[in-house]
């Protein structure tokens, strides 16, 4: 399933057999005191696994390149923030070199949120899907699949540290978050409910299981989709 632990044999086999193409996409990120600073693409990663382990497929290797970052936004260090053109350019250059690769369906899978940031890939993925039949590409935020059964994005909060507790356990120190009070998001870099009292890896794995069971459908009907064109065009 991970191309890079992929040989040519089995590479072009599952392109046959499944032929869907994941991109885990986020950046390099201040995520509070407690959570590793390259959370949105470790956890847009471990998304794709799973949605893969659903519905087959490779998972390409994570992509760090985000715009609306932290720096920005609040100034926070330890962290990269692209330019809007150079987020367009690379994922038109990734679906480009994907349809090449003759794909069906390319998959972003989105662990970043700044709202110029998705608009940036969501535009780019649409007028890709204009000039291609033969393929189509999907860009979702990852909150998108959680938010209809009660489980919101944050940032650094419960949910994604939830993630990390579950995918990273090693890398979540919840004792540094030494402040007394609420947290925020000038000071800690944490949005959303306190990750002291209610992130786990319970919650992790339930809202993974969250984003398989709501992407997971639409990924293989838009593969089924691809698959019925490519027939009737013999």
């Amino acid at each position: 399933m991970r191309y890079e632990f992929t040989k040519p044999a089995e590479y072009r086999r599952i392109k046959i057999e499944k032929s869907i193409a994941y991109l885990p996409w986020g950046a390099h990120e201040w995520h509070g005191f407690h959570n590793p600073l390259g959370l949105d693409t470790l956890k847009s990663h471990g998304h794709c696994l799973a949605l893969c382990a659903e519905t087959g497929g490779i998972v390409f290797p994570p992509i760090y390149c985000g715009t609306q970052t932290m720096k920005p936004y609040r100034g926070f260090d330890a962290t990269l923030n692209f330019s809007d053109g150079c987020v367009r350019m690379l994922v038109d250059e990734y679906l480009e070199q994907l349809a090449d690769e003759k794909f069906k369906v390319i998959v972003i899978v989105m662990g970043h949120y700044g709202g110029e940031h998705v608009r940036a890939v969501r535009e780019t993925v649409e007028a890709f899907n204009v000039r291609h039949s033969e393929c189509v590409a999907w860009a979702v935020p990852d909150y998108e699949l959680t938010k209809p059964d009660g489980i919101n994005g944050d940032h650094a909060g419960a949910t994604e540290t939830s993630y990390m507790l579950y995918f990273h356990p090693e890398s979540v120190d919840i004792s540094r978050l030494t402040k007394d009070g609420e947290l925020n998001m000038e000071e800690d870099g944490v949005g959303g409910l306190d990750p002291r009292t209610h992130a786990s890896a319970k919650l992790g794995r339930d809202a993974t299981n969250l984003v398989v069971k709501n992407g997971a459908p639409k990924i293989l009907e838009l593969l089924e989709r691809m698959q019925l064109a490519a027939d009737e065009r013999g």
